[in-house]
């Protein structure tokens, strides 16, 4: 089976380097022809791509010709629009369209939903006015309209490897140490989105990626200072921050069993 993974980030490299592992042969796009090293040496095969909104690069279609595509762009949040984002997306529904690619797996965030101070659930919708991330929204609206089979992972705070929760503020004042995190760790992620590719997880739709727990950031961010032997953070009021807690039950009560339940374990 050919997979292929538009983001060889953080967490598409590692991906890639993973559906090699297990078999797969596996085509991955880089903006950098210098990453093509790195790319290659986890065993995906690298095709430069940007989108920029429109897509500019070498060979790239070869991408789409694929049996699973894993869309896995953020956006960029410093440099770009939220309308910007949402282009990036709708040219690569394009692709996808043009190429008749079967199944996509797109990387969403809990960033869509807003600050309910409460539960969110996958039927939770968003607010603009109340915290939801724009481009996220808009990034969501335009892959929905692609035609083939979909499935949206909006994960929570990515962490694992050298992204320590905590890490950020070690020895530097923040607030919300109340505030109940919503974090999930790579392996997961990973794990996650290899069941689907093997069928193993087969439904379509949307899935929150959380951990099943939610302890506090006081809580996880002393716990990995301790772990890891850096400086404890300073904490200001307010102690509780604008927030959600995000559920990830659909996912549980389709069978799946996380690597890592809760961010204390990181």
């Amino acid at each position: 089976m050919k997979v292929s993974i538009v983001g060889c980030g953080w967490l598409g490299l590692a991906l890639g380097e993973k559906l090699s592992q297990e078999g797969f042969a596996v085509m991955g796009s880089t903006t950098s022809k210098e990453k093509f090293d790195s790319l290659s040496s986890a065993g995906i095969n690298p095709f430069l791509l940007k989108m920029e909104p429109m897509p500019t690069g070498e060979n790239f279609n070869a991408l789409f010709q694929t049996d699973v595509l894993v869309i896995n762009i953020p956006p960029g949040r410093k440099r770009n629009t939220p309308e910007f984002y949402g282009e990036q997306i709708k040219y690569l529904k394009y692709l996808v369209d043009q190429h008749k690619v079967p199944k996509v797996i797109f990387v969403s965030s809990t960033s869509y939903y807003p600050n309910t101070g409460d539960w969110v659930t996958e039927n939770t919708n968003f607010d603009l006015e109340n915290g939801s991330t724009k481009a996220v929204v808009l990034g969501e609206k335009e892959i929905r309209q692609v035609e083939a089979k979909l499935t949206v992972l909006r994960c929570g705070g990515l962490m694992g490897e050298d992204r320590i929760p905590g890490k950020w503020f070690a020895g530097k004042a923040t607030s919300g140490a109340s505030t109940p995190v919503n974090y999930i760790h790579r392996d997961d992620v990973i794990n996650i989105i290899l069941q689907l590719i093997k069928g193993d997880l087969s439904e379509e739709g949307t899935f929150n990626l959380v951990c099943p727990e939610h302890p506090t950031r006081k809580e996880v961010h002393e716990a990995m200072a301790h772990k890891y032997n850096f400086d404890q953070p300073i904490w200001e009021a307010p102690e509780r921050i604008d927030s959600k807690k995000v559920s990830g039950k659909k996912l549980t009560d389709l069978g799946y069993s996380f690597l890592k339940p809760t961010p204390l374990d990181f």
